[in-house]
């Protein structure tokens, strides 16, 4: 499967919280009704886990790569809004379509301080690599890619019966 990459789009602290202690067996559920629960979210044949993770971390490595070419600063990830794109991407897997999000700067960035973002989607039956050379070849995600005033990125990836999709998502 070739890469694919869709065109039309538009160029915080964390408090740390203390969990009280609960019981052991409270601790066991809840643990339980979670991995449920993610387990409902997830389609057939999608990946699970750390190879998620990878492929996040793959395309971050990619996007800053090509930020480094030519002379920007990398970006820094935002896990909160990762699991955002992330939804968005196994959306988009679930769907078999590529499609932008709604109304990106309400859905990713209500709460956070910005003046610019950019949403880059993309699916591809290869690597990060290769989707992240899609982007670079298509005029309006280079842009994205390489914004001077995009300080932070947001990405989700999911693997679904070998396609990769990902949703990145610039911000600053």
């Amino acid at each position: 499967m070739p890469s694919l990459v869709r065109h039309d789009h538009a160029p915080e602290a964390h408090p740390t919280m203390r969990t009280p202690t609960r019981p052991k067996t409270a601790r066991i559920a809840t643990l339980a009704v979670a991995a449920a629960l993610l387990f409902t979210l997830i389609p057939a044949g999608a990946s699970a886990g750390t190879g998620q993770d990878r492929e996040r971390w793959m395309m971050k490595r990619e996007t800053n790569e090509s930020r480094l070419q030519h002379d920007l600063s990398r970006l820094d990830l935002h896990d909160r809004l990762s699991d955002l794109a992330r939804r968005h991407s196994l959306a988009m897997a679930r769907e078999g379509s590529l499609f932008h999000t709604a109304d990106p700067s309400s859905y990713y960035l209500g709460g956070i301080r910005w003046s610019a973002w950019g949403e880059n989607v993309g699916v591809t039956g290869g690597s990060a690599e290769d989707l992240q050379r899609a982007f670079m070849r298509s005029p309006p995600h280079r842009a994205n890619v390489l914004n001077r005033a995009f300080r932070n990125v947001a990405i989700g990836a999911v693997r679904v019966d070998g396609a990769l999709w990902v949703t990145v998502f610039f911000y600053g």
